[in-house]
């Protein structure tokens, strides 16, 4: 069995509120613009293009139904440890940014 068949099994009953997936979905457009048709007649994706079904996606009551509830804290503090990554790297680059200015731009002349 896929893992879109399981997936699919495991969410239903879930309501998706997505107003844009569920217009993508009547208009029958291609979910993955990177499909590529193998020789067997399979629909491949590459996994650099996948979509990747996270427990804070979903509804709390649904999160608590099926049992997500440890894996959708341990993906907050996932989430909380990129966003603490990402603001050191802005304050490392603000810090040089503000070095530089110091020493190349406003280079004041001596006596000040």
């Amino acid at each position: 069995m896929s893992f879109h068949t399981k997936l699919d099994t495991m969410m239903e009953g879930i309501e998706n509120d997505d107003p844009v997936s569920a217009a993508v979905e009547e208009e029958d457009w291609p979910l993955n613009p990177h499909l590529d048709e193998d020789p067997n007649g399979w629909q491949t994706i590459a996994p650099e293009h996948m979509s990747i079904f996270m427990p804070l996606s979903l509804q709390i009551a649904d999160m608590h139904r099926l049992g997500l509830a440890t894996m959708a804290s341990q993906e907050l503090e996932l989430r909380q440890g990129q966003a603490n990554d990402a603001l050191e790297g802005l304050r490392l680059a603000l810090g040089h940014k503000s070095l530089l200015f110091q020493t190349k731009v406003r280079v004041l002349p001596q006596g000040e």
